[in-house]
């Protein structure tokens, strides 16, 4: 259910990586990672997941979701840091999140769109979750 989603997103960037699912391993060189803003809605038969990674290609992030229905991002921007910097405001570096997914979202339904700095994730519910409509035949 998105209340979980919305749970683990609040718990914020460090107990993120805490609850992070997997070996310590998972997370080696993300000590310094930037956590990207997320929008998150839900509608009858999707869940929605929006997060704003400017200056990241495609090639340059990994989505993947564990056994523990733990679905995580990982990218890395483009961006070069100049010699001699005196202010920055924007992010150089590593992003990454993660969401605990409940159990009425369908692993294997996950789509991913990267446009103009913002990363959606289209996460299917499972059939067997999703409201039946009935239909009057008189």
């Amino acid at each position: 259910m998105a209340t979980e989603v919305e749970k683990e997103s609040r718990r914020g960037r460090d107990a993120s990586k805490k609850e992070a699912a997997g070996t310590p391993e998972n997370l080696i060189g993300l000590e310094n990672a930037y956590l990207p803003d997320a929008a998150i809605y839900e509608t009858e038969d999707n869940l929605f997941i929006r997060l704003d990674i400017p200056g990241v290609e495609k090639g340059q992030v990994q989505i993947e979701v564990d056994e523990t229905n733990t679905l995580q991002m990982r990218a890395k921007n483009g961006f070069e840091e100049p010699s001699g910097i005196v202010f920055r405001e924007f992010v150089v570096g590593d992003y990454y999140r993660s969401f605990r997914l409940g159990e009425e979202f369908d692993k294997d339904g996950i789509m991913a769109k990267l446009e103009d700095g913002v990363l959606e994730l289209t996460v299917a519910k499972k059939e067997e979750v999703k409201p039946k409509r009935i239909s009057i035949n008189a």
